[in-house]
């Protein structure tokens, strides 16, 4: 229903001058967009339940935003950064469900998978010359980088899954999803320079839009195990493995920018390049009554490259997560409502922007940097089938019974009723449980994505 998200980064020394090692930390405090997710079973009954689902759902995968700065004001000389990044995922789905047997069930869900970044930065650098009392230098050298990039791109990605009924007690799922199919994927370049070093002076200026740009997403191996010791409980483990993603730019370099620096912006990582990942989660469910408590535990290892000691390029941080999730909730039939909340933290390597003004050298030397979040959520679900159609299902059966003792027979009309608000309590069910799961996933991959569009 609704969720607010309180995430903290810090990049140790992400920017250092001779006069200043300064750290970069960001504060961002967003909402989510509501999961949403519909349920419809249909066709003709077969081992208890209809044969049949639809379903549609959209849910944000990924969210990310970075904003810092810093200034170096000296007498010889003074330095400014600042900068933005920005990152979101949105997946539309529709699946289709078919009980084959009495234990095996099949499912496909094609995604049009939305997939969009924003990055800007701003660098200022001023040497030489005289500073007077209002901070203004006169004479001197000086140098000004300016850039923004956007890249939008559209996916198509569908999962191919099957769930198998050991027994009553045990259940196993599979979920085989390939690399997204690519149907758009465009981007625009912005970027300014202008010096003045030495008594010359230079000025370019780039800027292109509908340019091809490249955000692959991989493919994805999931499984996952329930088990039931009882009516009451529920245990969960869910193990999956992202694939790698081989080395190519996000944007090709443009041939007005051939022979220039390497770096589109200072913090921009112009690489696609991915490794494979593996994660882990494990969950239990109790009911206590009509009151619902649920709980576990998940990683999140970084899909980045290793960050090299020193480089002239920049590279993703590489920051692995574990977090731990908390729920409790009422389940009526028909009506499920719970609060929730999930946490995750991280630390591992990062780049930090470097710049020596006297031998006019840039680069980058490896740092730490650390990412937390704290996510607290409302989740909801109710049954069509449940409040409506229990109104009219007690007036249907009223109206049999009648019908019923005027012919002298019974009746069974309402069955098909009552088995369409089962089915109605279950998607309510279902659906109430992924969006607390994607609250999770949500939480879990807020700072950390498999596409490149993310950094």
């Amino acid at each position: 229903l609704s969720s607010i998200v309180f995430t903290r980064r810090t990049v140790d020394g992400g920017f250092n001058s001779p006069n200043v090692g300064q750290d970069f930390e960001s504060k961002k405090t967003t909402t989510l967009p509501s999961f949403i997710g519909t349920v419809v079973k249909l066709g003709r009954k077969r081992f208890g339940d209809h044969q049949f689902a639809l379903a549609y759902s959209t849910f944000e995968v990924d969210r990310q935003e970075f904003g810092a700065g810093a200034t170096d004001i000296a007498e010889a000389a003074t330095l400014d950064l600042r900068l933005n990044n920005s990152f979101r995922s949105r997946w539309y789905g529709i699946s289709f469900a078919a009980q084959t047997t009495r234990n095996v069930s099949i499912g496909l869900t094609a995604f049009l998978a939305q997939q969009s970044g924003d990055y800007s930065d701003d660098l200022g650098l001023s040497g030489g010359g005289t500073v007077d009392a209002a901070g203004l230098r006169v004479g001197g050298d000086f140098a000004t980088i300016s850039s923004s990039f956007s890249v939008r791109t559209y996916h198509f990605v569908f999962r191919l899954g099957a769930l198998y009924r050991i027994n009553p007690r045990w259940q196993i799922g599979l979920m085989f999803q390939p690399p997204g199919a690519p149907l758009s994927q465009k981007g625009s370049v912005f970027r300014r320079t202008n010096r003045a070093i030495g008594g010359e002076t230079s000025y370019f200026l780039f800027d292109q839009g509908d340019l091809s740009t490249h955000a692959p997403i991989p493919w994805e191996l999931r499984t996952g195990v329930e088990f039931k010791p009882n009516t009451l409980t529920t245990l969960s483990l869910d193990a999956s493995v992202t694939g790698p993603v081989r080395y190519q730019r996000v944007f090709d370099t443009p041939s007005e920018r051939q022979g220039t620096e390497a770096n589109l912006g200072v913090y921009w990582a112009n690489s696609t390049q991915r490794r494979w990942t593996p994660n882990i989660a494990i969950g239990a469910e109790h009911l206590f009554g009509k009151a619902v408590v649920a709980g576990g535990l998940f990683t999140n290892v970084s899909a980045a490259p290793d960050v090299p000691e020193t480089s002239t390029e920049y590279a993703p941080d590489q920051v692995s997560m574990l977090g731990a999730s908390f729920a409790v909730g009422i389940d009526t039939k028909g009506y499920r409502l719970g609060f929730g909340a999930t946490g995750y933290f991280g630390r591992g390597d990062a780049l930090s922007f470097s710049i020596d003004r006297d031998a006019q050298v840039t680069g980058y030397r490896r740092t730490k940097s650390t990412v937390s979040a704290l996510v607290l959520y409302i989740s909801g679900a109710v049954s069509v089938a449940s409040k409506g159609a229990k109104d009219v299902q007690g007036k249907i059966k009223g109206r049999e019974k009648t019908k019923a003792a005027e012919e002298g027979s019974e009746t069974d009309g309402g069955d098909e009723n009552e088995a369409g608000n089962e089915a109605g309590n279950e998607a309510g069910n279902e659906a109430e449980n992924e969006a607390g799961n994607e609250a999770g996933n949500e939480a879990g991959g807020a700072t950390e994505s498999n596409s490149p569009a993310a950094d």
